[in-house]
């Protein structure tokens, strides 16, 4: 029976930490993926000399790489803001890719759904250069 104690105590010691940690990765995993995405869209439209589009949709937390592939974003990370790119008349917004590299300019802000609002990521795209960064959405 006290072994029983000592291991419900435990548990409820050490899975809420476990559990936040889960959420973080997963998070971090969606802005890696997010950047990833950014930088292949931009080397495409280089490689072949064509405009390539991206749109967001923050309502439905989906990222649309062409007309027919959409990535869900999950459960956990979400697309709290988007400023730059062109709005769409369903509430996302589409960044385009040119062939010189350039871009029409990005800035997503991604975090956890149980989390603050300023909490999280930042991707940036800029429109000049096409260069990807991400930082944390606090500093």
């Amino acid at each position: 029976m006290i072994v029983l104690v000592i291991m419900g105590i435990a548990a409820t010691v050490v899975i809420p930490p476990l559990q936040s940690g889960y959420r973080a990765r997963e998070v971090r995993s969606t802005v890696r993926a997010m950047a990833g995405t950014l930088r292949a869209m931009q080397s495409d439209a280089v490689r072949t000399g064509k405009v390539q589009s991206l749109i967001l949709d923050p309502i439905r937390n989906q990222v649309w790489f062409t007309p027919v592939h959409v990535e869900y974003l999950g459960n956990v990370a979400q697309i709290r803001q988007l400023r730059g790119g062109e709005f769409q008349p369903g509430g996302g917004v589409q960044v385009n890719f040119y062939p010189n590299g350039s871009t029409s300019g990005l800035a997503i802000w991604i975090s956890d759904r149980e989390r603050p609002g300023d909490a999280g990521f930042v991707v940036r795209l800029d429109p000049l250069i096409g260069l990807v960064t991400v930082r944390d959405a606090a500093s």
